[in-house]
């Protein structure tokens, strides 16, 4: 078995010592946090889960009619109808937003939409062999560097940096998950992505590496590299996190929670602050505290929702550990004290756009926390379950059927972005994903 520490870039010298300083940082915060809950932001009557379920259904209803599943997968709506689709959906959008208390709209507007869409065009356009579900994966980041457009006064939109740096995700993650590949074939992919951001030009040795190399030479070509060398620090940081995240699943990895802690910390802070150099290309001492912590929360967000899946497949993380040991309550609740210490901090002298955001993201993160645990009851205490039940805007049960129904939405073999047309992807990636419904 190779030594995965060998592959670590040296590269990132002038920004390593800032990630090691914001990850002591955060560790303090969570330390810091209490396992104790937080008042509820907003307990849910039987009635107002209802009116929500309605709202969220006729939006679903709208989005899975049989004229527009014809014209999602034919590819080929006229765009008048897709204008007339989209606005027919703000008025219920609002109505929902209002009843959930979802401070979404003084952030998400229709900017949000059009590079959604334009994103997944180019996305087409650069493979259309690219599955539906890695276009979501990228689109994810895509969503995160919108929002920090606007908060740092950018215009919101889609540009080159923003497309190439969200799409590295799925093509990496492909490779590095591909358990027919060979491990020396991986860390040979690896090795060469790091020449290749540390400026180098190997050679590419499959269509994979050929689409990197060209996602690399966008950001390039946007930012280059003698007049930002903080955007290529910030890649090369996100990379050694990556690979100490690796070197930590393999046997006699990190074997403390303290140690999974401070990589998902790492990992999930240098992804953010990657997104904020490849938006502003330079970033100031407060703006990079912003993106780490915004990072941070989502990591561990992530790995709260993905605590089954990564039990089942081996991945340790801070969750996935403590489902091993016995329920993970307190280690969620630790979670909404940690979101709201990083909030805080975020807010102190902050612009009106930075406060808007936060407010979007503590409301967007603390629902996504309950529908965690909606989602695995087995895993948390009765009385646990009963407290995020009355703090979520619908029933479980209704989620669950509502996911099943989104499941059945496209047929076999058409889940491919050159299947699809991309407006009504926006459509429904931005209306579905406001309730986490994968």
């Amino acid at each position: 078995m190779s030594d995965l520490s060998s592959f670590l870039s040296m590269g990132p010298a002038g920004l390593g010592p800032r990630v090691e300083a914001l990850v002591r940082e955060h560790l303090a915060l969570w330390h810091g946090a209490a396992a104790l809950p937080p008042p509820p932001r907003r307990t849910y009557a039987r009635r107002e889960k209802r009116a929500a379920e309605r709202e969220l259904s006729a939006l679903v209803a709208a989005l899975s009619s049989p004229r527009t599943r014809a014209e999602f997968l034919d590819g080929a709506p006229d765009p008048a109808r897709l204008e007339s689709l989209a606005a027919s959906l703000r008025p219920g959008f609002k109505r929902l937003l209002a009843l959930v208390d979802l401070p979404l709209e003084a952030v998400y507007d229709a900017r949000f939409i059009d590079t959604t869409r334009r994103f997944l065009q180019a996305a087409r356009d650069f493979d259309p062999d690219l599955p539906l579900a890695a276009a979501y994966q990228a689109l994810r980041n895509v969503w995160i560097m919108n929002s920090l457009q606007f908060d740092l006064g950018l215009p919101v939109g889609h540009n080159d940096a923003v497309f190439a740096y969200s799409m590295i995700y799925p093509y990496l993650d492909n490779v590095l998950d591909d358990a027919a590949m060979p491990e020396s074939a991986k860390l040979g992919f690896v090795g060469r992505l790091r020449d290749r951001l540390e400026g180098a030009a190997p050679a590419a040795s499959s269509p994979a590496e050929e689409r990197l190399a060209a996602l690399v030479r966008l950001i390039e070509r946007r930012f280059p590299r003698p007049a930002f060398p903080g955007v290529y620090r910030a890649l090369l940081a996100i990379y050694n996190a990556q690979v100490r995240s690796l070197l930590q699943q393999r046997p006699g990895g990190a074997a403390t929670a303290g140690d999974v802690l401070a990589l998902s910390l790492e990992k999930g802070g240098a992804s953010v602050l990657a997104d904020g150099y490849l938006v502003a290309g330079a970033l100031g001492a407060a703006d990079e505290d912003f993106c780490f912590g915004f990072g941070t929360v989502l990591q561990l967000a992530d790995d709260l929702q993905d605590l089954a899946e990564d039990a089942r497949q081996g991945h340790r993380t801070l969750f996935s550990a403590a489902a091993g040991d016995g329920r993970p309550d307190d280690l969620v609740l630790r979670l909404e004290s940690y979101l709201g210490a990083v909030l805080d901090r975020a807010r102190e002298g902050a612009s009106p756009s930075r406060r808007a955001l936060c407010d979007a993201i503590g409301g967007g993160l603390a629902l996504m926390f309950r529908e965690s645990v909606g989602k695995r009851p087995r895993g948390f205490s009765r009385s646990f379950v009963r407290r995020a039940r009355r703090s979520f805007p619908v029933r479980f049960s209704y989620l669950k059927k509502l996911r099943r129904k989104l499941g059945g939405t496209l047929p076999p073999g058409r889940d491919r972005l050159s299947d699809l047309d991309p407006g009504l992807v926006a459509l429904m990636a931005v209306s579905t994903r406001a309730f986490s419904l994968d």
